[in-house]
């Protein structure tokens, strides 16, 4: 994926958000920085702090806790989202879990002082980073929504229903890592929605 289709996916996302004009997203572009891990390479390391946040062009993420050698997935992050530890970029503290690239994956990144400059040079970047910040907050407050008062059953089918192609690139163990259940209870779980 070249540069210029990276950027250009940033820009159609931007402006799907807010509206800005030409000098503002210049002022954006010269912030970002193109970054490209491998299958397994890590974005960022449980206890590290989150000096930049990702935007996925192509390929996914995996935030995971590893809590007494045992991965616990925290979320996937796939194309046009941001990746990273927000609250480790946010108040500059180390994170608490790893993320980890899970195909080949292009990003965007952009630095945390980079960032505080638009927010303060450009109310259309302050606009666009409330508007993502309450993005990740819905999304979050959702997920824990859906863990307290949801059946494993319910849990699969709203995964399947919003993110259907979570189920197909992402591997099964890892899958149910993220539904809080066992593999063997996911497998039946999706045996009995396939008859």
């Amino acid at each position: 994926m070249s540069a210029e289709e990276q950027i250009n996916q940033f820009k159609k996302f931007c402006a799907a958000i807010i509206s800005f004009d030409e000098e503002e997203w210049q002022a954006m572009e010269k912030c970002l920085r193109i970054k490209f891990l491998s299958k397994d390479d890590y974005f960022l390391r449980q206890g590290k702090t989150c000096s930049r946040m990702g935007f996925v062009c192509k390929g996914y993420t995996r935030l995971f806790f590893l809590i007494d050698g045992e991965e616990h997935t925290k979320d996937f992050c796939f194309e046009n989202t941001f990746t990273g530890s927000l609250a480790s970029f946010l108040v500059r503290k180390p994170a608490a879990f790893n993320v980890v690239a899970m195909e080949d994956t292009y990003m965007l990144t952009i630095e945390y002082n980079a960032l505080m400059e638009l927010y303060k040079n450009y109310m259309c970047w302050n606009t666009f980073g409330r508007i993502v910040v309450e993005q990740f907050a819905i999304r979050k407050e959702n997920r824990e929504v859906t863990f307290l008062l949801n059946t494993p059953e319910k849990r699969y089918e709203e995964v399947s229903d919003q993110y259907p192609h979570l189920l197909q690139r992402a591997p099964l163990k890892m899958i149910a890592s993220y539904l809080n259940m066992t593999p063997e209870t996911l497998s039946r779980i999706r045996s009995k929605k396939t008859k």
